[in-house]
């Protein structure tokens, strides 16, 4: 039997502004209507039911959770913070009593993104296999281009729940990072190392991998291309079809400049429904759209606009969309 680990204790501070402490990583919505998280319960629910898939989040982020989950799984609630080990070594002291001593069990991040999810299973499978007969943690490393040869952690483990008891002690105190560092280094002992292969893994920590998974997205309009991406600005590139048009919306916070690079489009702006004016733009003109300022292009013709805008690239607020997205 295999249970599954998710961590999802992230504070959001790695890809701030885009992430912050009340909607860290695991929880944003990156190209689809999916959160991160939900993602990788969904993926992995193709292989271990829901019912044995444990998800630890910090207290804060328990509402956030449970509003992105399905029903089934088990929502754990780290209230004493210790980090990836800490939480791992919680996660295991409540299945010890619960399941099978056969039992192995799945541990990754929240933040991954696997484009083919099949070849994943089939990779987990084999080594679930290879851990129980050799009795061995697995570890999972890929290589990534502009690391040379090197390996990278994904941060992917396998461990059979006798030496998953042995290795994520639950009496590691809560600031002693001393034991932690020492529940490390008695983990790598045991671990077998062993590349995940190429399933198109993405770990979204960083604005580089951001980038990755957005550099071009299909819409329903057309699609947009991220040309540039870190924490101080984001440049897109969108196609809109002709009599297509983007959702009326609004931003809370980003703030944008739109350029229209060819073709004609009718841009609607005001600081209310009901106020709403009609914007003829021509190749060679801009406009500024700040916070709160509802708005909605329709492309005449097919259009390329070119935008510019503080890195909130979740920041959406439809009031409507004629494809049907929230």
């Amino acid at each position: 039997m295999i249970h599954a680990v998710v961590l999802a204790g992230e504070m959001g501070e790695n890809l701030h502004p885009l992430t912050h402490v009340d909607c860290p990583t695991p929880f944003l919505a990156l190209g689809e209507r999916r959160t991160l998280l939900r993602q990788n319960v969904d993926r992995l629910a193709r292989w271990i039911p829901r019912r044995r898939q444990w998800i630890v989040v910090r207290h804060r982020h328990r509402t956030l959770a449970e509003e992105c989950l399905p029903g089934g799984v088990h929502v754990l609630i780290d209230s004493f913070e210790r980090g990836a080990i800490g939480a791992v070594a919680y996660a295991v002291a409540r299945l010890r009593s619960t399941v099978d001593p056969d039992t192995v069990i799945l541990i990754q991040p929240s933040t991954h993104v696997i484009g083919d999810e099949e070849a994943f299973r089939d990779r987990l499978v084999e080594a679930v296999d290879l851990a129980r007969l050799r009795n061995r943690g697995i570890a999972f490393t890929v290589k990534e281009s502009g690391y040379g040869d090197s390996e990278v952690e994904t941060g992917i483990q396998l461990w059979p729940l006798k030496l998953a008891l042995k290795h994520f002690p639950s009496t590691v105190p809560v600031e002693d990072a001393t034991a932690s560092a020492e529940a490390v280094s008695r983990t790598t002992d045991d671990l077998l190392r062993i590349q995940l292969g190429d399933v198109d893994w993405i770990d979204v920590s960083n604005w580089k991998a951001v980038y990755r998974l957005l550099e071009y997205v299909e819409k329903p309009w057309g699609h947009e291309c991220l040309w540039a991406l870190n924490r101080h600005y984001a440049g897109k590139l969108l196609f809109i079809k002709a009599g297509e048009s983007l959702s009326l919306q609004y931003h809370r916070e980003k703030d944008e400049t739109i350029r229209l690079e060819s073709g004609q489009m009718k841009l609607r702006v005001g600081q209310g429904i009901e106020e709403l004016e009609t914007i003829v733009l021509d190749p060679g003109m801009r406009y500024a759209i700040p916070p709160r300022l509802l708005h909605q292009m329709e492309a005449v013709t097919d259009c390329t606009v070119i935008e510019v805008s503080t890195p909130h690239l979740t920041d959406v607020v439809r009031l409507g969309d004629r494809y049907g997205r929230a």
